[in-house]
């Protein structure tokens, strides 16, 4: 996680996968009941809440948080990511929700992507959740531009 965390270029983020850790304690994923927004005031906006559904596996943004919304141009709340981005995209940030899933681990990427032809640079980190501590149920992605905007 050190390696992982000392990667990231952007204070929110960093401060973001900290408090995931802290939550987390002792376990491998905190539990969304462990979570109160209150306490990351700082990253409010760009936070999306992604609920993981299985057979087959779909993510379902609770919340898209208007920053991401502002830095896309896109609201994906309450739609499936499939049904919500561009196909390429979609199959991106759907192969990197599923790692996330798959390992129980955060991830880190850094990325420039064209979208609605524009090119955009941030970085996001997925940060799991598990109601019963094995099982992902949610993910919290943060994001945040390279660039203001």
């Amino acid at each position: 996680m050190a390696d992982f965390a000392a990667a990231i270029q952007s204070d929110v983020l960093r401060r973001l996968v900290a408090h995931w850790s802290r939550i987390r304690g002792q376990r491998r994923m905190p539990a969304r009941a462990d979570f109160d927004p209150l306490e990351v005031r700082y990253a409010i906006g760009c936070i999306s809440l992604i609920e993981v559904h299985r057979d087959p596996l779909r993510f379902y943004f609770r919340l898209d948080g208007s920053k991401q919304v502002e830095l896309f141009g896109l609201d994906c709340t309450r739609r499936y990511l499939d049904e919500a981005m561009p196909p390429d995209h979609a199959a991106m940030a759907a192969a990197s929700f599923s790692d996330a899933v798959q390992h129980r681990e955060p991830r880190y990427h850094r990325r420039q992507i064209a979208f609605h032809e524009r090119l955009i640079d941030y970085e996001v980190v997925i940060l799991p959740f598990s109601n019963d501590g094995e099982r992902v149920d949610l993910l919290m992605t943060g994001i945040v531009p390279d660039r203001p905007l």
